[in-house]
């Protein structure tokens, strides 16, 4: 077992670098898990608004009593441009002369001037406020009611709220952010982290023609070495697969409660994707000074394409044809059903994750068939 104890060697020189991406990805999570951990509300924006009217009357009047019940309205010391430019006034409201008689002949052009710096969704609130506001008294006026009245029934009915009920999915929100299966969403980025930055140096090395060459002379024979390999890279995968299940039941132990099982699944098989991953990079690198590099890019690539990072419904359509071709989209959509982003369907997660298992076996072919080459060409 001389090649087992030299590849578990080299793997305990990478323990601080586990460790590392263990706490990192732990800080990461925990961050969205206590910060998304509150009651969403809406509430509407309130503007800093400075108002001149120039019409003077009480519909004028009116209007600035019903604007100040939903924004702050404010006077400035400072030049408007400078108050505007530095944000001490959002926005410069101007009620232009003859507001009354031309909003009661049913004009509803020339009623108002304003300014500010730059459009914003505020800035497009207030304006459609303000034509909200103009319709309403219109619609009064234009029913039979007079100007005061027709004032009064257009701020009231502008009042009513919408009743707006916040609903989620009993096994979570969209992004799995709300209970401990949002950890199995975001695992596929550090598992592919964890195997490319670790497995493939380990792998590169135990391979370099240095040891190749002393091996070659020893007793050990190449169904051995290649076994005894196996068995160090069997026993890491099982390892982080195990410490990242046990921080996901410490997390929540809920997580595996009913169809919460299939997370273990789930994850175990995108592992095994990963680790076949890794040594297919660790023997298509030309050193490992590139392996970082390797790693930032296949791990962030195939998490943005395939929805680990990004919700694949916000996904384009082109996006989503080339995520097809790479695992961690099927691994997202049996996590989707399981975080209640989707439907649960038992056949359809089934046969999601065949699809994972068919990508675990086809990478595995392919290592091993690239690895017995190259172990036996000139170059090794």
């Amino acid at each position: 077992m001389q090649v087992f104890k030299l590849f578990m060697l080299i793997l305990k020189k990478k323990i601080k670098l586990i460790i590392l991406f263990t706490v990192i990805f732990m800080v990461f999570f925990l961050g969205f898990f206590f910060g998304g951990n509150t009651e969403d509300k809406f509430t509407e924006s309130r503007l800093k608004i400075t108002i001149t009217d120039n019409d003077n009357t009480p519909e004028s009047k009116a209007l600035i009593e019903y604007i100040g019940t939903k924004h702050d309205i404010v006077t400035s010391n400072i030049d408007m441009k400078d108050a505007l430019f530095f944000g001490t006034v959002d926005y410069e409201l101007t009620i232009n002369n003859g507001y009354a008689r031309n909003l009661a002949d049913g004009k509803t052009e020339g009623l108002f001037t304003s300014r500010h710096v730059y459009n914003s969704y505020s800035v497009a609130y207030m304006s459609s406020f303000l034509d909200e506001y103009v319709s309403c008294v219109r619609a009064c006026t234009a029913a039979g009611d007079d100007m005061t009245y027709a004032v009064k029934k257009a701020a009231d009915a502008m009042d009513t709220n919408t009743e707006v009920t916040m609903i989620t999915s009993e096994a979570g929100n969209i992004n799995g952010l709300m209970s401990g299966k949002g950890f199995f969403r975001y695992l596929p980025y550090i598992l592919l982290s964890l195997m490319i930055c670790v497995l493939s140096p380990v792998m590169m090395s135990i391979n370099s023609k240095e040891v190749r060459f002393r091996t070659n002379c020893s007793a050990v024979r190449p169904v051995s070495f290649m076994m005894q390999i196996l068995l160090g890279c069997v026993i890491y995968v099982l390892a982080i697969w195990v410490l990242f299940m046990t921080l996901g039941i410490l997390l929540d132990k809920s997580a595996f409660s009913g169809s919460g099982w299939l997370n273990i699944v789930n994850s175990g098989v995108f592992a095994v994707i990963s680790a076949f991953i890794a040594v297919l990079v660790s023997m298509l690198l030309p050193s490992q000074q590139t392996v970082n590099l390797a790693s930032n890019v296949i791990s962030l690539v195939m998490s943005f394409m395939c929805g680990v990072f990004v919700p694949q419904t916000m996904l384009g359509d082109t996006v989503i044809s080339i995520g097809k071709f790479l695992p961690a989209f099927w691994y997202i959509k049996v996590s989707d059903m399981l975080t209640g982003a989707q439907i649960f369907n038992a056949s359809k997660a089934a046969q999601y994750l065949l699809i994972e298992a068919g990508f675990a076996v086809a990478l595995g072919i392919i290592a091993t068939l690239l690895y017995k080459t190259k172990l036996r060409s000139a170059e090794l």
